[in-house]
């Protein structure tokens, strides 16, 4: 049992929440509780409810699973806590469709049936149930915020904004406002409760687990402002309790600073750091783990499409390419327009074999965003060099290639050219040797070794075109 928190003031809106609970268990109550314990800083008074949560027979969401698993864990049972947390194989959507049936006024209900639709595509009525869930609770933490994250994963930040400057809970609530600060610059607009939140986290009115979004989102701001020590004081206090968000902003923001900001021991003991590890991972160069955090890190934000994005991309780059594609076309699903993920899926394709079916993911990117154009373009170089059009290949590379230049892209000049080395060597092509040769100059000069498998096939082809004639003349 967590001392600490047992001795701290039960609030009103935690004192509702057990009362519905044992009023009637169910996962609607139990969720309810469980959100409302952890938020207070008094697990242990919802560990009934996060047991009943976890129980294998229990058709909750993973993101109420795992939240179950933080509230074993910080009430001092994480022997409690099962390995894996995987969801049980149901019609979870039915489920929650009967509950909401039977508690069409629970808004948590109608939050849960949103995230079951929009995992499986079905954005229109994820959204139908997520405005029902507004209606029935317009202030309410955990409705605000995944109706905002709902809305900025399906690519409207605007609304995703609005509804949280709406609401009159935003402007006291530490949560709300990381939320506010957070979305304000995708929309376009400048935060408005950034003093504010400023002046909640500085009073020390609240608990660091209370916070700890809060001096996040500050200390990022800070930080693009030029505002260095401020925001290294923010990311610390980011870090006293964290939540998996918080960690995930200070494992970004440490190349900023050129030392660690998040600890080995708060990787170990914060919970849903898998987005701050897949990060980390990346910082480390360990390339072959980052698709598996990503895997883990979407299971706890079903709405967002970023750990599909970086997992499909970490798993193309190092030419895992069945992988790559199983993560475009799950993200795909939440957002079927994803430039970066269309780009991914088509890259993938090629490599296997699927030309037709990668030349038609790229149908749906257009000029809007340049860097992913270009990245299109290769794309299509990729598909015209496998389909025995070496010319027209070879024309798009380059001209992604200029582009890239265009853009100031070292990085991505770098890539192109070392895939389109391959491509010519694979096509025995006259200038595949003198191509290889700058390719190999641009990785060394940025470092980037996880390419450095292209650049072997690449020598291995032009290897292979060389012992075949001499081969040839030997038997003659």
């Amino acid at each position: 049992m967590n001392e600490s928190s047992s001795a701290l003031p039960i609030d009103r809106d935690l004192l509702d929440k057990l009362a519905r609970w044992r009023a009637d268990q169910s996962i609607v109550s139990a969720g309810e509780l469980v959100e409302a314990a952890v938020v207070a800083a008094k697990e242990s008074e919802a560990a009934h409810a996060a047991r009943f949560l976890l129980d294998p027979r229990s058709t909750a969401t993973a993101p109420l699973k795992r939240l179950a698993a933080l509230t074993l864990k910080r009430a001092g049972y994480e022997n409690e806590v099962p390995n894996g947390l995987e969801i049980l194989a149901s019609d979870e959507k039915r489920v929650w469709r009967e509950r909401t049936r039977m508690y069409p006024n629970n808004p948590l209900g109608w939050v849960e049936l949103s995230l079951f639709d929009v995992i499986a595509g079905r954005h229109q009525s994820a959204l139908r149930s997520m405005q029902i869930a507004l209606q029935l609770a317009p202030n309410d933490r955990h409705v605000l915020r995944s109706a905002s994250r709902l809305f900025l994963h399906l690519g409207d930040p605007d609304r995703a904004y609005d509804i949280l400057l709406r609401s009159g809970a935003t402007k006291s609530d530490p949560w709300l406002i990381a939320a506010e600060l957070s979305i304000a610059e995708l929309a376009g607009q400048k935060p408005r409760y950034f003093e504010q939140g400023r002046r909640l986290v500085e009073q020390g009115q609240f608990y660091p687990r209370q916070i700890t979004e809060l001096s996040g989102a500050i200390a990022t701001l800070e930080l693009g402002a030029g505002k260095r020590k401020k925001s290294r004081d923010f990311f610390r206090t980011s870090l006293t309790d964290p939540s998996g968000n918080a960690v995930a902003q200070a494992e970004w923001a440490s190349p900023e600073f050129n030392v660690e900001l998040v600890s080995p021991q708060t990787f170990s003991t914060a919970s849903e750091v898998d987005e701050a590890t897949a990060f980390h991972l990346l910082r480390e160069k360990k390339f072959g783990d980052v698709p598996a955090a990503c895997e883990r890190w979407s299971q706890g934000e079903p709405y967002s499409i970023r750990p599909f994005e970086v997992g499909s991309s970490t798993a193309a780059m190092i030419g895992d390419y069945e992988k790559a594609l199983k993560l475009a076309q799950q993200g795909l699903l939440v957002r079927p327009n994803a430039k970066l993920l269309l780009n991914n899926q088509a890259f993938s394709l090629a490599h296997l074999g699927r030309l037709k079916e990668a030349e038609q993911s790229l149908r749906g990117i257009g000029q809007e965003d340049e860097r992913l154009w270009l990245v299109s373009q290769a794309n299509r170089g990729l598909i015209s060099m496998r389909s025995g059009q070496h010319q027209a290949g070879m024309t798009y590379y380059r001209d992604a290639i200029e582009g890239f230049k265009k853009l100031q892209k070292p990085q991505m000049i770098a890539i192109a050219r070392v895939y389109l080395a391959r491509e010519a060597a694979r096509a025995g092509l006259p200038e595949a040797s003198e191509l290889l040769t700058s390719a190999r100059e641009e990785l060394e000069k940025l470092k980037l070794t996880a390419h450095q498998h292209i650049l072997e096939e690449a020598e291995k082809a032009i290897s292979q075109s060389i012992e075949v004639p001499a081969n040839l003349e030997t038997s003659v």
